[in-house]
C-alpha cells in the first residue's frame, strides 16, 4: 500500500516553500502526500516552485490567513487550527485502516505553540509516526557561553515537546548526529543550473564590467540578513574603486532611504534588483559574482539555501563566523569568515577574497563543487525516503 505522508506547514514562504518543494520531489511518485498550510497559501513563488513543475499536492487549508506574512511565530490559537485539521485526517486515515508520516515543517516558528498541544499531538497520532523539522539547532550544543541560560531554556523545551508528543527531530545540522531522538540529518538541498558557466551571463545581466569585483546579497534585505552592517560598511567598501555591490531582492523599509542616498552617492557602485526573481534566473546573478554575502546577525544560527548554490556557482561566500554557515564555510573551505559587526574582520575578509592567485581560487573551487555535490537535490531526496523509511 502507498504510504501517506502529511507536511504541515503554516507559512510556506520563503524558504519554507523551498523545503517544502523539496520534499514533494522527494515524495513524487514514492507516496500520497497531504498539505496542510493557511488559506491565503497562494503566491507567485508557489505557482513557479510546485505547480509548474508538476508537484501539487493534494492541498488541505485552514481557516489562518497569515497576512502574506513571510517569517513569524504562530500563536497558540493560530496553531491549534492545525492541530485539529490534523486530528481530522488521522481519524479519517484510520477509519480506512491506514497509518501515516506526519511531518511538522518548522517547528521553528511554533515551539511554544506545539508544547502547549504536545499531549493532545501524540494521542492523535498514536497509531502514525510523528516528526519534527527545525532549521535552528545551534541551541542544542554549548558553543556560545554568553547564551547558557537561553540555549539550556531552548534545550529543555524541545526536549519536552518530542518527549511529550512522542516526536522525532529532523534537521539540516550535521553536527547532530541520527540517533533515539533524531530521525534524520538531511543535506541543504540545491538544483539547477547553477555553474561558473553562467558567470558572462550574469555579468551581462547586471550591467557588470568583467574586471569589477562583485559582492552579491541576495533576498530580502533587513536586520536578520545583517543589511544594516553592510549600510555601515558602504563608505569604506566604496573606498575601492573596483568593487561593486549588488543587491538582488528586496530592501526593508526601515533601510530605504539610506539605501537610495547610497546609490545616489556612489552612481554605477551599487546595482539593485528590486523585483521577484525567477528560480531560472538565479544561477546567472550567482555566477556573477565574485563573492557572495551572507552577513547574518547573531540570531540567525540556521542553515542557508544560497550557500550551496552559491558553492554551484563556483562563486566564494564572505559570512559571519557563527551559525551553522560560518561552521561550514570554515569547515568546507568555501571563503572566509568575519565576525558580526567588526567592520576590520569584515574589509579583512574581502581583501583575503580578492588577493588570492589563481592556484587558491582553483583549491577553493574544487572544495566548492565537492560540498555542492553532497547537498544537490538527489542527495536529499534519498536522505528523506530513508528517514520516513520509503523504497524508492
Amino acid at each position: 500500500m502507498t504510504k501517506t505522508v502529511v507536511l504541515i506547514e503554516p507559512l510556506l514562504r520563503g524558504s519554507r516553500l523551498q523545503i517544502v518543494a523539496n520534499f514533494l520531489s522527494a515524495l513524487a511518485g514514492q507516496a500520497k502526500v497531504v498539505l496542510v498550510t493557511r488559506k491565503d497559501y497562494a503566491s507567485e513563488h508557489f505557482s513557479e516552485l510546485i505547480v509548474d513543475a508538476g508537484l501539487t499536492p493534494h492541498i488541505e487549508t485552514v481557516d489562518s490567513d497569515l497576512g502574506g506574512a513571510w517569517m513569524r511565530n504562530l500563536t497558540s490559537d493560530e496553531y491549534a487550527l492545525f492541530v485539529t485539521r490534523m486530528a481530522a485526517i488521522a481519524r479519517d486515515l484510520e477509519t480506512c485502516g491506514q497509518s501515516a508520516s506526519f511531518v511538522f515543517m518548522a517547528l521553528d516558528d511554533y515551539l511554544a505553540a506545539y508544547l502547549r498541544h504536545a499531549l493532545v499531538l501524540r494521542k492523535i497520532t498514536r497509531a502514525h509516526e510523528l516528526y519534527c523539522v527545525k532549521y535552528r539547532v545551534e541551541y542544542l550544543f554549548k558553543l556560545n557561553p554568553g547564551l547558557r541560560l537561553r540555549s539550556f531554556v531552548l534545550r529543555v523545551l524541545t526536549s519536552m515537546a518530542l518527549g511529550l508528543s512522542r516526536a522525532r527531530l529532523v534537521t539540516f545540522d550535521e553536527r547532530l548526529q541520527p540517533g533515539r531522538r533524531i530521525a534524520g540529518v538531511l543535506p541543504d538541498p540545491w538544483f539547477g543550473d547553477f555553474s561558473p558557466r553562467q558567470r558572462e551571463q550574469g555579468r551581462r545581466m547586471l550591467g557588470l564590467a568583467d574586471d569589477a569585483f562583485v559582492l552579491l546579497s541576495l533576498g530580502k534585505q533587513d536586520r536578520r540578513k545583517g543589511f544594516d552592517f553592510i549600510l555601515s560598511l558602504l563608505p569604506e567598501l566604496m573606498r575601492d574603486q573596483g568593487v561593486v555591490l549588488a543587491i538582488v531582492g528586496r530592501i526593508d523599509k526601515a533601510f530605504v532611504q539610506a539605501f537610495d542616498l547610497a546609490k545616489r552617492s556612489h552612481p554605477g557602485r551599487i546595482v539593485h534588483i528590486d523585483a521577484f526573481v525567477p528560480e531560472s534566473d538565479l544561477p546567472a546573478y550567482f555566477a556573477s559574482a565574485d563573492a557572495f554575502l551572507l552577513p547574518y546577525s547573531q540570531d540567525f544560527t540556521a542553515t542557508s539555501g544560497t550557500l550551496c548554490r552559491a558553492a554551484a556557482s563556483g562563486v566564494p561566500v564572505l559570512s559571519t563566523a557563527h551559525g551553522l554557515v560560518g561552521y561550514r564555510v570554515r569547515q568546507e573551505g568555501l571563503g572566509a569568515t568575519f565576525d558580526f559587526g567588526d567592520a576590520a574582520s569584515f574589509m579583512s575578509g574581502v581583501e583575503l577574497l580578492r588577493a588570492a592567485n589563481e592556484g587558491e581560487r582553483a583549491m577553493r573551487a574544487g572544495r566548492a563543487a565537492d560540498f555542492a555535490s553532497r547537498m544537490s537535490l538527489p542527495v536529499f531526496e534519498r536522505a528523506v525516503r530513508r528517514f520516513l523509511r520509503i523504497d524508492s
